[in-house]
């Protein structure tokens, strides 16, 4: 199965720290003029005249990059809870602040256990994405998008750099 993997446009973090939400709630971030710009950019790709299907993942920036990118297109969406971002914190308790995660990422790339939030492993994320995978391949599709995270991008594709609505294909 051919699957477009799709980055998020540029989130706008300022909504919700001024709010004061944390952990899972900071996760509530639309998207930035520029993101929106971003999104709207890859609504003429050629991807959409073979993709049979976009999902997106719960997360806000990417639920709302979907809906830009997809606005005028007559393709199915499905928001699938399993496509989220990598969690520096899998409890849901312990993220405080912005701040703790840079510790927890490095906790992620270098697979220590180092930091004081239990974080998700790489192997967890490409165990959980791979079930999402898993299903629509089963279900006989042959050419999807998934508009996600860079953590999910990274780990599929090898690549490092994955830019804000970047598009990047890999059959799996």
């Amino acid at each position: 199965m051919k699957i477009y993997l799709i980055r998020h446009g540029e989130p706008d973090y300022h909504q919700v720290t001024e709010a004061k939400y944390k952990g899972f709630g900071r996760d509530l971030a639309r998207l930035t003029e520029t993101g929106i710009a971003q999104a709207k950019a890859n609504t003429g790709h050629s991807i959409f005249d073979e993709i049979e299907l976009v999902l997106s993942s719960p997360y806000t920036r990417a639920m709302q990059t979907t809906l830009e990118m997809v606005r005028f297109q007559n393709i199915s969406v499905i928001v699938e809870l399993l496509l989220h971002e990598w969690l520096p914190d899998k409890t849901g308790t312990k993220l405080a602040s912005a701040e703790q995660v840079p510790s927890a990422y490095l906790d992620y790339l270098n697979g220590t256990n180092e930091s004081p939030l239990q974080c998700e492993s790489k192997e967890e994320v490409y165990e959980r994405v791979s079930q999402v995978f898993d299903a629509y391949k089963s279900k006989g599709y042959e050419c999807i998008a998934c508009v996600t995270h860079a953590a999910v991008i990274r780990l599929f594709t090898g690549l490092e750099d994955i830019d804000f609505c970047g598009i990047y294909e890999f059959n799996y």
